[in-house]
């Protein structure tokens, strides 16, 4: 297996046994024999454990501020924006299911890979181009101002967060369908009455 190809997989195994067990519960052996190699060849590809995690995560904060400068970049009107950015947020963290799952389970420690790579102010872009999107679409008349725009956002953040925990794409219900329903529940139920 070329080393590209090796790095991938000790990144996906590494994943899915964080989510599954945690960080500080999953040892170095374990990821090893996951990726079928000994303990000892990880440390060509990466030098720690906290390397690997570091990794799982910079990918998924790029991948996913990335999706939403996509999204701001079209200039779309405030409300179909905050609908472009809940879809891609929540495509993202499904494309990242482990990774989210992670981060939930283990936020101080994640948020500590995420400032030790340098990675913080583009982990908050996201959350700020979700609240410019809600204060426009305040200042003019589209969402409601009977409730305060930090709570719908928080609302709204956790729904698109916590999907990846319970839902998963079937034919009968995708990513995009928990998106509109997501959409239809808060952005609508948020929209100005009358």
């Amino acid at each position: 297996m070329n080393p590209k190809d090796r790095r991938r997989q000790i990144l996906d195994c590494s994943a899915e046994l964080f989510a599954h067990k945690g960080i500080g519960a999953t040892t170095v052996r374990e990821i090893a024999v996951a990726v079928g190699v000994h303990s000892g060849a990880l440390y060509h590809y990466f030098p720690s454990k906290e390397a690997i995690v570091t990794e799982l995560i910079r990918e998924y904060v790029v991948d996913l501020t990335s999706r939403g400068r996509a999204v701001m970049a079209q200039g779309l009107a405030p409300v179909p924006r905050l609908e472009a950015l809940i879809l891609a947020a929540l495509t993202c963290s499904a494309d990242y299911r482990a990774a989210t799952t992670v981060w939930q389970r283990e936020a101080t420690y994640m948020r500590e890979r995420v400032v030790e790579a340098s990675l913080d102010a583009t982990a908050d872009e996201l959350e700020e181009d979700f609240r410019a999107t809600i204060a426009e679409a305040l200042a003019d008349g589209s969402l409601r101002t009977d409730i305060s725009a930090d709570l719908f956002y928080r609302l709204l953040r956790d729904a698109i967060w916590l999907a990846p925990n319970w839902h998963q794409d079937s034919p009968g219900y995708s990513t995009e369908s928990l998106a509109r329903d997501i959409v239809g529940v808060f952005v609508d139920g948020f929209r100005t009455r009358g």
